[in-house]
């Protein structure tokens, strides 16, 4: 009987020997595992980068979209301005492409980007888009010398008539590298020369003054000559 109980004594102890073994290998394997964790890099953080856009230097564009592959990166707010936040590797390049809102003119090339990170956390780069009015405002002041109350013609209609000074103005909205002429029809004014002159002007690409200064000359009324007339003889009495 002892013999038995001693065989079932160690068979027991053998047991929970191993058992105690293998719960000593799963807790240093899970020690391991989180020990490894800790010496993982950290994960890298995105680079941040900012896309302004204006239409003429200083007027910020709100709403343009900024793309890459046909996927919005970010919307540019009041202040023209849109935070990106993108993945890579530093100094690495991706093209991002701008979509104006309506009435402004997208650029036809990519921007550029590259990714980098600046010591000054508080800085980020920053890249400048231009989106251009598709439409420009222009005033077209006029100035005939001699040439007071002459009817300004644009695209065949009177637009506005000149001053007693012969001054004149009139503005237009409208597209830029367009090419348009004004005259003075002097057509009431049969003694002002040059007769119903013209200016071309092309609208540039920002808001602008064209200036149309004309000088005109009067021509003098033909004098009409006087002719002699001989005076009558009258006949004397003889004496």
């Amino acid at each position: 009987m002892r013999v038995v109980f001693a065989d079932w004594t160690h068979t027991v102890r053998s047991k929970v020997a191993s058992r105690l073994l293998l719960l000593a290998f799963a807790g240093l394997s899970l020690v391991v595992s989180h020990g490894c964790k800790d010496f993982d890099p950290p994960a890298a953080l995105p680079f941040q980068i900012v896309i302004r856009v204006e239409s003429d230097p200083g007027h910020a564009v709100g709403g343009a979209s900024v793309m890459r592959s046909n996927t919005t990166l970010g919307t540019t707010g009041v202040d023209g301005r849109a935070t990106l936040l993108l993945k890579g590797a530093d100094g690495e390049t991706t093209d991002v492409s701008i979509r104006c809102p309506d009435a402004y003119t997208s650029p036809l090339k990519p921007t550029t980007l590259r990714l980098t990170h600046f010591a000054d956390k508080t800085k980020f780069p920053e890249y400048g888009v231009s989106c251009p009015p598709m439409f420009r405002h222009v005033v077209v002041a006029v100035q005939a010398d001699n040439g007071p109350n002459l009817p300004v013609v644009y695209l065949n209609k009177v637009v506005t008539r000149t001053d007693l000074s012969g001054a004149a103005h009139f503005s237009l909205e409208i597209a830029a590298n367009t090419q348009f002429q004004v005259t003075l029809d002097t057509g009431a004014h049969s003694r002002l020369k040059p007769v119903n002159p013209s200016k071309p002007f092309t609208v540039p690409a920002h808001d602008d003054i064209l200036v149309f200064d004309q000088k005109f000359e009067l021509d003098k009324p033909e004098r009409i000559r006087a002719v002699a007339v001989p005076r009558p003889t009258i006949p004397r009495a003889l004496n």
